[in-house]
């Protein structure tokens, strides 16, 4: 006895939309993680700095505000009275914390300050300081990104924008996005330690927020 013609047809539309199913479930599951690559975000990115970012006196450093607010993965590798040429005493110039934060396999190494070499003669060994620092970030498959000195007063000390001036030219002539801090100086007198060592909390807050907006419009433009 032959089927009635509404059943045949049912038994047939069943399996099609199963395979329709599963075609849209595949190809799903192919567009997600495709989707998730191509999202920059959330970013990884590892920090080399001086004393303004490695903190003194400070309940926390505007790395670790950034991080918390962004939820982006930052490490902080600033050691005080580090710069291109300055050292801090112990051979912790900005190469040798590139060497450190290269470590971290961060997609970002972002190189901010060199207030320490304000009182270099030769900014000459400035450049090739900033240079060696862009080279080995470059060498080693990470993104450089370069923010100069800042301070906390107008005029700004010729010293202190004389470092600026030449980190921002061979970060220019590299290729390498710059952030001027001293245009005007991000900091206020009263956002500085008594000794003016170094930012107070309120002051790496304000880093923090001027940082992060200034990362989200390079790695999102």
């Amino acid at each position: 006895m032959n089927r009635p013609i509404g059943t045949r047809r049912a038994v047939f539309v069943v399996p099609v939309a199963i395979v329709l199913i599963g075609e849209f479930i595949t190809a799903s599951a192919f567009a997600l993680p495709a989707a998730r690559k191509a999202q920059p975000w959330p970013l990884s990115i590892a920090v080399v700095g001086d004393s303004y970012t490695a903190g003194s006196q400070n309940r926390v450093v505007w790395p670790t505000l950034l991080a918390q607010r962004t939820g982006w993965s930052v490490s902080n590798f600033a050691l005080p009275g580090a710069g291109f040429v300055a050292d801090g005493g112990g051979g912790h110039a900005f190469t040798y914390q590139v060497d450190r934060a290269q470590g971290a396999h961060a997609r970002i190494i972002v190189v901010v300050g060199g207030l320490a070499d304000d009182g270099s003669a030769d900014m000459g060994r400035v450049s090739i300081g900033a240079i060696d620092a862009i080279n080995k970030i470059k060498v080693g498959g990470e993104r450089a990104l370069m923010i100069g000195p800042t301070w906390y007063e107008t005029p700004v000390v010729a010293s202190v924008r004389r470092v600026s001036d030449a980190v921002q030219k061979v970060a220019e002539g590299a290729g390498v996005p710059y952030l001027d801090a001293l245009d005007p100086p991000w900091l206020t007198p009263g956002q500085m330690q008594d000794d003016l060592s170094g930012p107070t909390d309120e002051g790496q807050s304000v880093m923090a927020d001027k940082i992060g907006a200034w990362l989200r419009a390079e790695v999102a433009g």
